[in-house]
């Protein structure tokens, strides 16, 4: 699904991303894991072709990602970003179906069924209920599931995430993946994200690339990653890392120095 050999990209002299190789298999679920800074959002910039590599190749089915036309990348490639959805006064359905132009002709009808496809979205997210809402009268975690439903609209083999969850409180975060999770596992979708909270990287993650001053400094299991040793040196603070209780996956408690003698 993705090949990366070589990347490298600065701006003016400041080097972000320094001779990055990898590739990922269609299915899988990467977190890619790191300070800010690190270069976490440009990688996931030059797996979608927005930004261009300085040098390096990107490869995306076997094919450069710049030599796709950008309708084309669309019909099976999507964005989720952080904050994915201006207020412009469009309703819920309204942006859910927009995910449906790479689709449409040039008359702006859809072939596929597009329609339907929308109707099962809107019942699967539950958005029925703020189908004629403007978008600028939701919350945060109803605004994030409508973006969802937007990039499931596009129907993409391929979904990258951007801090997903970064405004939402905790439970529209384990909401937000519940629904990415099951959506990769029953379509076998591909999903590379970039999260903050390692928490839940190790929770929905079926491999983690840890990314710190442009490279990639560890790439494995959520297990091999979440380490107190790995995490002080990338993170500058050593956790506490349990299992969890009913998942087994690794389990950060943070350790606060300056509460230490109170």
């Amino acid at each position: 699904m993705i090949k990366l050999s070589h990347i490298t990209k600065a701006y003016d002299s400041h080097v972000v991303l320094n001779d990055i190789s990898f590739n990922i298999q269609q299915g899988e679920f990467i977190g890619l894991i790191g300070p800010n800074g690190s270069g976490k959002s440009t990688l996931l910039r030059m797996l979608s072709g927005v930004e261009r590599v300085d040098q390096g190749v990107v490869e995306l089915r076997g094919k450069r990602v710049h030599e796709y036309p950008r309708k084309e990348i669309a019909r099976w490639l999507a964005v989720l970003e952080q904050e994915a959805l201006p207020s412009l006064g469009f309703t819920t359905r309204e942006i859910v179906e927009m995910g449906r132009y790479p689709f449409q002709n040039w008359l702006g009808d859809d072939s596929n069924n597009g329609h339907q496809l929308v109707d099962r979205i809107m019942e699967h997210l539950q958005l029925q209920d703020i189908e004629d809402r403007k978008i600028d009268t939701l919350s945060g975690g109803q605004r994030q599931r409508v973006a969802l439903g937007r990039v499931m609209a596009q129907e993409p083999l391929l979904l990258l995430l951007d801090e997903p969850t970064t405004y939402l409180d905790i439970a529209y975060q384990i909401q937000m993946m519940d629904y990415i999770h099951q959506w990769q596992v029953e379509c076998g979708l591909t999903v590379v994200a970039v999260l903050h909270d390692l928490n839940l990287a190790a929770q929905y993650c079926t491999r983690l690339m840890m990314v710190s001053k442009g490279q990639i400094v560890a790439d494995g299991k959520p297990e091999e990653i979440i380490s107190p040793e790995l995490i002080k040196q990338v993170y500058g603070t050593e956790p506490i890392v349990l299992k969890h209780p009913t998942s087994g996956v690794p389990q950060i408690l943070l350790q606060p120095t300056g509460l230490n003698g109170m």
